[in-house]
């Protein structure tokens, strides 16, 4: 049986993650004056070039080369850092040089952007992941095990049965350290626009190179504190930490490049776009 404890977990977690893309934004617009268009230009960005085209290179290139990649922790944070970086980093900074020109004015439309880049990473990848195991646990409990395995091919039964234990086995507690990881990811991406938006809007590219090495850094320690068994607990303590350090980073170059930016009338109007 799954823990009921567990099932209730999942569902503050999915409670967490939808409420956080719905209020986020609206902080931000209040208190920013900002655009909404810009959250959802953050949706689209992470949807294109994170789970389509970076997926469509890893498989390619996990294809041709799996083996020797995941079965090295360094190289597999080297190369997971690194195209995830690149990738979502490249989709960040196309974004604000073509379809952002005309919130330019506003520099808090850089943070709508990051949160809607992080929210809709946290509702494809937590949310739907929490509502698909809710629904698989109520069934397990349910005695609806055998009836599920019977619905897939073969070779899949053995990761679906490889499911259904981690789902009765993991620690109802460690569910919610999906809250504190998303808060995490979406700070972080909310940091790195602000780097992102300073390279294009100040034309200053070190920033953009910036934003590649440090989304890498944390994407790429997840990897080799995983591979090297770290508690979870303090693994995700740990990412905290450097998520925020680089978000006190960006905040000066916020007040640095950005905090004393005209707001221009267009910007304004924009806000109501």
């Amino acid at each position: 049986m799954v823990p009921t404890l567990s099932i209730v977990f999942m569902g503050c977690t999915l409670v967490f993650v939808v409420l956080a893309a719905i209020i986020l934004p609206v902080i931000i617009k209040k208190k920013g004056n900002t655009a909404i268009a810009p959250y959802f230009i953050g949706w689209a960005v992470f949807l294109v070039f994170a789970l389509i085209l970076e997926s469509i290179v890893h498989m390619i290139v996990l294809g041709a080369a799996g083996d020797a990649i995941l079965n090295n922790k360094w190289l597999y944070a080297l190369y997971g850092g690194f195209a995830a970086g690149i990738f979502e980093e490249t989709g960040r900074f196309c974004a604000m040089k073509l379809l952002m020109k005309k919130y330019y004015g506003n520099p808090h439309n850089a943070l709508m952007y990051g949160a809607g880049h992080g929210c809709f990473e946290a509702l494809a990848l937590i949310g739907t992941g929490m509502l698909a195991n809710i629904a698989l646990s109520v069934m397990i409990n349910a005695g609806k095990e055998d009836m599920l395995l019977s619905t897939v091919p073969d070779t899949q039964k053995e990761a679906l049965q490889t499911m259904f234990t981690q789902l009765k086995e993991t620690a109802s507690y460690t569910i919610l350290l999906s809250s504190l990881e998303r808060v995490t990811a979406i700070m972080l991406h909310i940091a790195l626009s602000v780097l992102v938006w300073t390279a294009v809007v100040k034309k200053k590219p070190l920033f953009f190179v910036l934003a590649v090495l440090l989304h890498a850094a944390p994407d790429g320690l997840l990897v080799i504190l995983q591979k090297s068994g770290v508690n979870i607990i303090l693994l995700e303590v740990i990412l905290f930490a450097v998520s925020a350090a680089i978000a006190v980073f960006s905040y000066t170059v916020w007040k640095k490049h950005l905090r004393t930016a005209p707001q221009t009338a267009a910007a304004d109007a924009s806000a109501a776009v």
